[in-house]
């Protein structure tokens, strides 16, 4: 039972308003160890600087996605168990498939609200205490 003040979070997002509602949502659950990234490379730079405990990325960025990310995050033996949450626009069941495939542990369809986050990050993670 994590203390959410005690994890850290990636947020990777190409649209800095979207980070700025993830982080908004994240701080009212707790969480005060947010780091973000603006694209997937990016968060490749951040996860070499930085350990964290979960990550939230969206799935449509310019240079690398979010799919992209989670396969090479999946690759290296530091990262392969990570949390990862992939956040998107679309429900389309063969992009959700895809991401299970390739080991993404749950997805969130934007618009989300904190309520959605948190029963995501919980069943991830588990209860946030």
């Amino acid at each position: 039972m994590p203390k959410a003040s005690a994890l850290s979070v990636l947020i990777v997002d190409d649209q800095q308003s979207m980070r700025g509602i993830c982080k908004y949502i994240l701080n009212q659950l707790g969480f005060t160890n947010i780091i973000e990234a603006r694209s997937g490379r990016d968060a490749l730079g951040k996860l070499e600087q930085s350990s964290v405990d979960l990550i939230i990325s969206d799935w449509n960025m310019e240079d690398i996605d979010g799919l992209t990310l989670l396969r090479v995050i999946r690759k290296h033996p530091r990262t392969q168990s990570m949390p990862f949450i992939m956040a998107t626009g679309r429900s389309d069941k063969e992009q959700v498939k895809e991401a299970i495939s390739s080991g993404v542990n749950n997805y969130i369809i934007k618009p989300f609200d904190a309520l959605t986050m948190k029963k995501r990050i919980e069943a991830v993670i588990g209860t946030l205490s």
